[in-house]
């Protein structure tokens, strides 16, 4: 994996391009059709080794996993790539703060509720969150300005090619 990710606890968000719109079946929530366009999907990694940053997002890079959480699913279709991710370290959990600032960005949208946010307290319709129309750069631009914003110092990894 990469050396440039810490085996912290963190939180992360993927940005995550569909080349085109499928219809995937999300575990519990369900059969949906994901429309292409960039996504956004944050998470928390608060433990250590397979559950720290560098562990989580190493099993989000990794093809064809076994399905375990929501993001697996969509990430598992060959019309889905992981272009960036952004991250930070933090030993509380921030993904709420996250996610919600990034569903109020221009342009988000909510494709599936529920999606990374089954066992969310804070009240989160879904963290995953999808941009019709918004190019890579403003995406990835927008969400580092979000993690600033609650407090975070935020690190990305660009992996589009």
């Amino acid at each position: 994996m990469r050396g440039d990710i810490p085996d912290t606890p963190g939180v992360y968000t993927l940005i995550i391009k569909m080349k085109k719109g499928e219809r995937i079946r999300v575990g519990q929530l369900g059969s949906k059709l994901f429309p292409d366009g960039h996504y956004s999907y944050t998470g928390s990694a608060l433990g250590s080794g397979a559950f720290s940053l560098s562990g989580r997002i190493r099993h989000h890079l990794r093809p064809k996993k076994f399905m375990h959480w929501h993001i697996d699913y969509l990430l598992n279709s060959s019309n889905a790539r992981v272009e960036a991710v952004v991250f930070s370290e933090t030993d509380i959990d921030r993904e709420c703060e996250v996610s919600k600032g990034i569903m109020s960005l221009e342009g988000a949208e909510i494709v599936m509720r529920g999606f990374g946010a089954s066992d969310c307290k804070a009240g989160c319709v879904s963290h995953l969150h999808y941009f019709r129309k918004t190019a890579f750069q403003r995406i990835a631009r927008s969400i580092l300005q979000v993690y600033e914003r609650v407090g975070l110092r935020p690190h990305i990894l660009m992996l589009k090619k």
